[in-house]
């Protein structure tokens, strides 16, 4: 999600090429692109196949799921037996979540040659949720095309025989799965889980501590790791091993040290409370098998099937907090924010990870042109906790993007206040309140908070860049200023906006030549930026390259910058810059800054 993405995957596990080899036809994916809006078509009434057909394709693309599914469905009155349209329909059913209606679809599917994997997937879905073990057992059976989906369907079929009271059987099927050594981390996290179901403690937490050792696999999941951690600790303090939970948290926390549902774990056994199984039935044992896979194919480029996995997901264990969680991540991460917003909605009040939610909620909102709404959420999510830093630089940045300077330097401040001891990962939040003063023309703050921000990160260089351009602009401390922006460029040699601070700092000293050379070199970084571009005209101009000069601003004015820049550009076009004895400086330059705050973050 926005505030807490972690699950890298390591090179070995290709979730492209497995992707390739899962369950439908080339026509199904091509149906399932990744640009997503939440607009599309108007849901009406299409008067013949082809055009109802195209509908429903633009509502797919445009990932209005809805639309999409009324389209075929009046697509396939047109023509009820094209095996390609159900086919279809049934794909974006289950997108949709539209589980009951996919399953009545997949049966008539299932019953034509050839079906498709996922069918097959789906209706085992059904049938642990309705709990028809040996049904479910039979589904998941089929021959697998890839490794992906063998091990899906196994782990799947292993929690069926669970359900049969098979355990034995169950745990046999998860060991026999053989695949690349990402496997392991999936089938010992779930064999545990089988196992302590079953009351098989012993066994349980042998394969537990396996999962949790394989820390090669807890980079190629780390989702799945994590889960391994509590599903261990809660094992292991429930059979008295106390000291040895509160071990296997901290390891869990040395990999991510704010981890919601370990700090309430750890939280639990300080204060005696009880600690009930991670998983304590089988539907949400084979839930946690979607969310597993989700959760990888989400942040590897495979969202039209992390998209199906964690609405099944949702479908066996409706409620689950991570599994919602992650839904509502995916619709936010393609900008879908009242789908996500629904979602996020829904988590507990007691919930670990009720915080993040309402954070994401609020950030929405603002996407949503709600901003009043989003800054009620914001202020009660710093009231209830003000040394939340995460809350503080996010609600900073949305009231940045609205230019409210003066509130995000008060939001800053306050969080501030809340930190005894300034660390060195607290420079962000001098800098920003750096520039939140700067912008709310309150310099003599902002220059002493980016002087706080160096002091805590000597060599940062956005801080640099900043601080040192703002010097020179100001003609003070010209000396130091330069060699600050100097210092970034030679960290960040390839980030065109920090050369263009150079560039632009070398013609704010008289020093032409210099300026056309950075600026060209920012120029080829960063092309597309109208800012770097009139810069690199105005250097021109002072050269004598005039014809080359009026190329530039004509092209920065075609590259659409900002209103009040238009109107000084034009003004250049028509009559050149002024001559040096007339002006005391040039144009009033801005300053170029890769993490500009004129944006939201809506990661932290």
């Amino acid at each position: 999600m926005k505030v807490n993405s972690m699950l890298k995957l390591v090179p070995q596990m290709n979730v492209r090429a497995t992707v390739s080899s899962l369950m439908l036809t080339s026509a199904l994916l091509v149906s399932m692109p990744a640009i997503a809006t939440e607009s599309g078509p108007e849901k009406h009434i299409g008067y013949s196949l082809s055009g109802t057909y195209l509908a429903a394709r633009i509502a797919t693309i445009d990932r209005n799921t809805d639309a999409a599914v009324d389209f075929y469905r009046q697509a396939m009155k047109f023509d009820p037996d094209n095996e390609f349209l159900k086919q279809n329909a049934f794909l974006t059913l289950v997108s949709n979540g539209d589980f009951d209606e996919s399953v009545k679809l997949g049966k008539q599917i299932q019953s034509l040659k050839n079906s498709p994997p996922l069918v097959s997937v789906v209706l085992g879905v059904d049938s642990i949720r309705t709990k028809a073990w040996s049904n479910a057992v039979k589904q998941l059976s089929s021959p697998s095309r890839g490794d992906l989906e063998r091990l899906l369907t196994g782990m799947l079929k292993a929690w069926a025989q669970q359900g049969l009271g098979k355990t034995d059987e169950a745990l046999q099927t998860i060991d026999a799965l053989e695949g690349p050594s990402w496997f392991k981390i999936f089938s010992e996290y779930h064999g545990g889980l089988i196992a302590a179901l079953a009351g098989n403690n012993s066994d349980a937490m042998a394969r537990l501590q396996r999962a949790v050792d394989n820390r090669a696999g807890g980079t190629t999941a780390v989702h799945t790791y994590m889960r391994s951690v509590e599903a261990l600790a809660r094992l292991q303090y429930r059979t008295g091993f106390v000291e040895d939970a509160r071990s296997t948290i901290n390891i869990g926390l040395a990999i991510q040290p704010s981890a919601p549902a370990l700090v309430k774990l750890l939280s639990e056994i300080d204060y005696s409370s009880s600690a009930g199984p991670l998983i304590s039935s089988v539907q949400q044992g084979a839930s946690e098998v979607f969310y597993n896979l989700g959760a990888v194919l989400n942040s590897e480029g495979g969202k039209q099937f992390a998209l199906i996995y964690l609405q099944l997901a949702n479908v066996l264990a409706p409620g689950t907090d991570v599994s919602t969680l992650a839904l509502a991540d995916l619709f936010d991460s393609q900008s879908l924010p009242t789908r996500a917003n629904k979602l996020f909605s829904k988590i507990s009040e007691d919930s670990p990870f009720r915080r993040i939610a309402k954070l994401e909620m609020a950030l929405n909102l603002d996407e949503l042109d709600k901003l009043e709404e989003a800054r009620k959420e914001m202020d009660q999510l710093l009231q209830d906790d003000p040394t939340d830093l995460v809350a503080s630089l996010s609600y900073g940045q949305m009231l940045v993007r609205h230019e409210l300077y003066t509130d995000a330097a008060k939001v800053y401040e306050s969080a501030i206040a809340q930190i005894a001891k300034p660390q060195r990962f607290h420079w962000n939040l001098f800098y920003r309140y750096g520039i939140a003063n700067e912008r709310a023309k309150n310099w003599p703050k902002a220059e002493a908070s980016f002087l706080k921000a160096l002091e805590l990160y000597p060599d940062q260089p956005n801080v640099l860049n900043y601080l040192g351009y703002s010097w020179v602009d100001t003609n003070v401390n010209l000396e130091r200023g330069l060699k600050m922006i100097q210092r970034a460029v030679e960290l960040r040699p390839n980030d065109g906006y920090i050369i263009d601070s150079l560039g632009w700092a070398y013609y704010r000293l008289g020093r032409y030549e210099e300026a056309v050379r950075e600026l060209e070199r920012a120029v080829e970084k960063r092309a597309e930026d109208p800012t770097i571009n009139d810069h690199l005209g105005d250097a021109y101009w002072r050269v004598g390259r005039r014809l080359e000069a009026t190329f530039q601003w004509s092209h920065a004015l075609d590259l659409k910058p900002a209103k009040e820049e238009i109107v000084k550009i034009k003004l250049k076009l028509e009559n050149g810059l002024p001559d040096l004895d007339k002006s005391k400086s040039d144009t009033t330059p801005k300053i170029s800054d890769e993490s500009s705050a004129d944006q939201p973050e809506k990661k932290s």
